[in-house]
């Protein structure tokens, strides 16, 4: 039993934990685990409690591996996109913080120009302020000399272009240093904002690696839980041939007995049998539909076949089974891995079975109408949830259901 519980507990914890992963599930991949679980209960209905939790366990793990694994490549994916656009955020604020440096150089550089304007020029401005232009314009006008006084206008000139000049070079100094101080303004802004962008880039990169990490582990998990369930389902073969073999033995002693009761019943039951193929006015037996075949199997664990004596007919518990046809009830109780069990002799040595049921509503020896309610869906004996199901045996002898069922297996 601790074995048991030890199962059921790793199947919760896997289906709590690969349902939320850091990529997300969509119903689609939901759908798919729970039809591959169902699938799975099917097949081992008739294997023993601690193989039936192997199975289910066996069945979630299959099922959520490939997507497990899927997301353990896409995080590695994301784990290296994330560390080059890291690299390449750390390279452009490098170059941002060079580029800062550089500007910074320039602004230095033009400050000192227009300091060096300014002094070169301050005489200039003070003779300027003195009224030197004046006085140079009054030694002209009282030259006799026409050659000093040509002399001397050339040299007023010279004065007043230079004078022109150096407002100029303290302008340009200026202006260029407005500029180069607005570039390195510039290059600081983006310099912050690269390094910013590269310690986002890092940040983003190591959760990458988180999820990463926490994708491999779930894929690491669900393989140890897939092998813990194949050690206790390798453990239980012969427990679970076992639990076959008394099935299937079971299901003999209930073909003698049916047998039994055709010979003591001259008119086989005083039903109307189909003889098979098409339907021949049979119905549906239940309000459900159809989850299981009959036929052979291989066995989802142990790999050897396995024949399934019925149809399964999936359906809420409490659901009303119906007759398919008329006939007599010749069984009606226990019967060890069928649980609540119901057989209706229909004559012609054909009989119907209605196994698992959560009661009975008929007793042994009853006439029953086509479509009569006969009991309710359970899930009593070797059962892994409520359904119905159905055998049609020939002289004893289990056959395919389908055939005497109408072809839409509907109601």
């Amino acid at each position: 039993m601790r074995r048991i519980g030890w199962l059921l507990a790793a199947l919760l914890f896997t289906a709590g934990t690969a349902s939320s992963p850091a990529f997300g599930v969509s119903q689609s991949d939901l759908d798919e685990v729970d039809r591959q679980k169902a699938e799975m209960a099917a097949e081992l209905e008739d294997a023993s409690d601690e193989v039936r939790a192997a199975g289910a366990v066996l069945a979630e793990t299959e099922a959520r591996l490939p997507g497990a694994q899927h997301d353990v490549d896409v995080a590695q994916g994301r784990v290296a996109a994330a560390e080059a656009e890291s690299a390449q955020a750390a390279r452009e604020a490098e170059a941002a913080r060079e580029a800062l440096a550089a500007a910074e150089d320039e602004y230095a550089a033009a400050a000192a120009a227009v300091d060096e304007a300014r002094e070169s020029r301050a005489a200039l401005f003070n003779a300027t302020a003195r009224g030197a232009e004046l006085l140079t314009v009054d030694a002209i006008l009282a030259s006799d000399d026409p050659s000093e006084a040509v002399d001397g206008l050339t040299y007023l000139e010279f004065l007043m272009d230079g004078k022109e000049q150096a407002v100029q070079e303290v302008t340009l100094s200026r202006r260029e240093a407005a500029n180069a101080e607005n570039a390195a303004a510039a290059a600081e802004a983006e310099a912050a904002e690269a390094e910013a962008a590269a310690a986002q880039a890092l940040a983003d990169a190591q959760a990458r690696e988180a999820e990463a990490h926490a994708a491999q582990l779930a894929v690491q998990q669900l393989q140890a839980d897939q092998e813990a369930a194949l050690a206790v389902a390798e453990s239980s073969r012969d427990e679970a041939q076992a639990d076959y073999d008394e099935l299937e033995a079971e299901s003999e002693r209930l073909a003698d007995q049916l047998r039994r009761e055709d010979d003591d019943d001259n008119d086989h039951g005083g039903g109307s049998s189909s003889g098979g193929g098409g339907g021949g006015g049979w119905v549906v037996p239940v309000d459900g539909w159809k989850s299981s075949d009959f036929g052979w199997r291989m066995h989802p664990i142990f790999g050897y076949a396995r024949l399934h004596g019925g149809t399964d007919f999936a359906a809420s518990s409490g659901t009303t089974i119906h007759a398919a046809a008329s006939g007599k009830v010749v069984y009606a109780g226990w019967s060890s891995g069928y649980g609540k069990l119901t057989c209706i002799s229909h004559g012609g040595g054909i009989t119907s079975c209605y196994a698992h049921q959560s009661s009975i509503w008929v007793s042994y020896g009853e006439h029953v109408d086509r479509d009569e309610g006969i009991g309710a869906v359970g899930t009593t004996g070797d059962s892994t949830g409520p359904h119905l199901h159905f055998e049609v045996r020939v002289d004893g002898e289990r056959v395919n259901p389908v055939p005497y069922l109408p072809s839409c297996l509907c109601r």
